[in-house]
């Protein structure tokens, strides 16, 4: 009796245990489908190792090893697509739609492997409520496995899904389900997979037969699970990765109703009402719902020639973190601002190893094409982080490599060259002059290092914030752009606090403003322009998040063209301009990389862009002009850019404004 009583209560507890495991993988799934926004959405990579613990709880742990080798192979796969769709050479030949996604769908696909976490779930639970998938039913792999794997995809899965893709087009259906699948109209490798829940756990139910056929007959093997996998998956990213993979051989005769192509499921993104077919297009012609064009887009876009380029902005990595911001990791971190995240910190060693193998094996590469206004642009990337840059040794290196990007692209036919951050630097190019001393007299392209427009921004946004009278502190005072700001000030009539140690550099800005000279004071250190409590700072040189809220008092006027910018936690206490940064239109453009501050693209990016679009044939190297600053920002505007402004916290501003008469050091309580 007491034996029983014992068996009794562990059964209890058993059920109980799994009862609770069940428990937390629904909550877990609910809230896996909430979206990025959801604060707990990363936990949704903890239905691995739930499931894990619902399978030992039920004794059913003889299919994990295969589901985990296959699971990952399917990130594999997604990953290699996604990839191979980023990269240029290889997709812009074959390109379906030439525009870039939004980077709001990058975010909203976030999902997309909402699928691959619950396919592992679903084949326990199914193991543990029939007898198919037991381990005493499996058998070795082979070929006849394979042939009824395959047979319960095409006979099954191919005719369920049309007839559920057809419903789920039906009005209400769509607009509570499938409209969040259709909303990307410019598919990534990864849209196939991005569905909202219900609709996600019924392609889960559909997508069993390839297993459950095999195992009705008797023929299931573990090795089917990482085939069907990579297979599926594989032909996913085929008609949604936005480049034509299939040859014309594949859609010869009878082969086109049984292989579909990547322009064929693109037109089901941009027509709706066509070509629902999973893989295989024969349901679409039995049901009339084929797309007239689709032969003809097929044909189309494996003929197309590449788009011809006429403006290349060349960048380079900052900070270790910024390599992985590449669209080819991952698309949706390449629209954000490149900041080390809290899974990156134990990234840190790969990192570096990462760093030093892309320096010495990789070479230039393009990180996306754009268009702004319908001039064709790009963003090339060197392959190494700003630490390379500071280095003695790798200086010559760098400017061969800038050099070689140059020649490049000229072969290319683009017409204007656009140098970023340290790619202009004075130690490895002296602004682009000896870019231009190096080129073969034949090359036409035309170099730009964009700092009139920074200029032309820092200067606007004096003159809107600024009145003659006041006093300017100046961080980086003595660049190129530090000159032509400190003359055009001086002669408005404000009085500039120079900050820097160099007595000649300082003599020979001075002299440049002429009789205005006056007007320019040099200060040796920080806490010496401090000092003076002026309300208005520029900040063309790096300054520390501490130095900033101890020296420049809240709510003060900054300024800022350095690099890196001012952090958005302190900028926001305080009337802050990011002189470096422009904004636009987001009609103008389909640009969704972020290659410093978001919805803002860099000055000299925007200058690049400006030089194509006047096409006036000149270079814009070595020191600036100081009379040309007003005519580009007068050019910038015409063109759709503007100021990127951040209005201060009242409550903030108010604080520095009544601390103000205590001097400069008022910290952020």
């Amino acid at each position: 009796m007491a034996v029983d009583t014992m068996s009794t209560e562990t059964t209890v507890l058993d059920v109980i245990k799994v009862a609770s495991s069940l428990m937390v993988l629904f909550l877990l799934t609910l809230n896996m489908f909430k979206g990025a926004s959801s604060a707990l959405w990363w936990n949704r990579y903890m239905v691995y190792p739930v499931t894990g613990v619902v399978a030992l709880q039920l004794d059913r742990m003889h299919m994990l090893p295969c589901l985990a080798i296959g699971t990952m192979l399917r990130y594999v796969v997604n990953l290699s697509f996604t990839i191979m769709s980023k990269l240029d050479w290889l997709a812009e030949p074959t390109r379906v739609q030439r525009v870039n996604p939004p980077a709001e769908q990058h975010e909203r696909e976030l999902d997309w492997d909402g699928p691959l976490i619950l396919s592992p779930l679903a084949f326990v639970l199914v193991d543990a409520v029939t007898p198919w998938l037991r381990a005493e039913h499996v058998v070795p792999f082979s070929l006849e496995s394979v042939v009824w794997c395959f047979l319960g995809h095409y006979l099954m899965v191919e005719p369920i899904y049309y007839a559920f893709h057809r419903i789920l087009h039906m009005g209400a259906v769509y607009k509570a389900s499938h409209v969040h699948h259709h909303t990307s109209t410019v598919t990534e490798a990864i849209s196939g997979t991005s569905h909202p829940m219900l609709e996600s756990l019924g392609y889960l139910l559909n997508f069993s037969f390839p297993f459950l056929l095999p195992a009705w007959v008797g023929v299931f093997s573990y090795g089917l699970v990482p085939l069907y996998f990579v297979w599926f998956d594989a032909m996913n990213c085929i008609g949604h990765c936005n480049f034509e993979v299939v040859p014309r051989c594949l859609q010869a005769g009878p082969l086109k109703y049984f292989v579909y192509t990547s322009s064929y499921h693109s037109l089901h993104h941009t027509k709706y009402k066509y070509n629902y077919a999973l893989f295989c297009p024969i349901w679409d012609y039995m049901a009339g719902t084929v797309h007239s064009t689709t032969e003809a887009l097929h044909e189309k876009v494996l003929s197309q020639e590449a788009r011809k380029l006429e403006a290349v902005f060349l960048g380079h990595g900052h900070a270790l973190h910024s390599m992985i911001h590449l669209p080819w990791f991952s698309p949706y971190l390449a629209t954000h601002k490149h900041e080390v995240r809290w899974w990156m910190v134990p990234l840190q060693p790969l990192m570096v190893v990462w760093a030093i193998f892309c320096r010495f094996a990789f070479s230039t590469t393009c990180i996306q094409r754009y268009q702004f206004r319908g001039t064709e642009c790009a963003t090339w990337c060197l392959p190494v982080t700003g630490h390379f840059y500071f280095m003695q040794s790798q200086r010559k290196a760098i400017f061969e490599m800038i050099l070689q990007a140059v020649r490049e692209a000229d072969d290319a036919g683009v017409k204007y060259f656009g140098l970023a951050a340290l790619n202009k630097a004075e130690w490895i190019n002296r602004g682009g002059t000896d870019i231009v001393a190096q080129l073969e007299k034949h090359r036409k392209i035309r170099i730009v290092h964009g700092n009139t427009l920074t200029a032309a921004a820092v200067w606007e946004a004096l003159k809107q914030h600024c009145v003659p009278k006041d006093e300017i502190v100046f961080a980086g005072a003595t660049s190129k752009i530090g000159r032509a700001l400190c003359i055009l000030l001086a002669r408005r009539g404000n009085v500039v606090h120079m900050i820097t140690g160099c007595q000649e550099r300082f003599d020979k800005i001075r002299e440049g403003a002429g009789a205005f000279g006056k007007n320019l004071v040099r200060s040796k250190t920080y806490e010496e322009a401090a000092a003076k409590k002026c309300r208005s700072w520029i900040v063309g040189k790096h300054m520390s998040e501490e130095q900033i809220r101890e020296l420049i008092p809240l709510g003060s006027l900054i300024v800022d063209f350095a690099v890196p910018h001012v952090p958005q936690e302190v900028s926001s206490s305080y009337r802050y301009v990011n002189g470096a940064a422009m904004k636009y239109s987001r009609r103008d453009t389909d640009l969704t990389f972020c290659h410093d501050v978001p919805d803002t693209m860099p000055a000299c990016l925007a200058a690049t862009i400006i030089h194509a679009r006047e096409d006036r044939g000149e270079h814009e190297i070595g020191e600036l002009e100081v009379d040309e600053v007003d005519k580009w920002w007068a050019l910038a505007v015409s063109h759709g850019f503007s100021l990127a402004c951040v209005e201060p916290n009242k409550d903030l501003a108010a604080a520095g404004a009544a601390t103000q008469q205590d001097g400069p050091r008022a910290k952020v309580a």
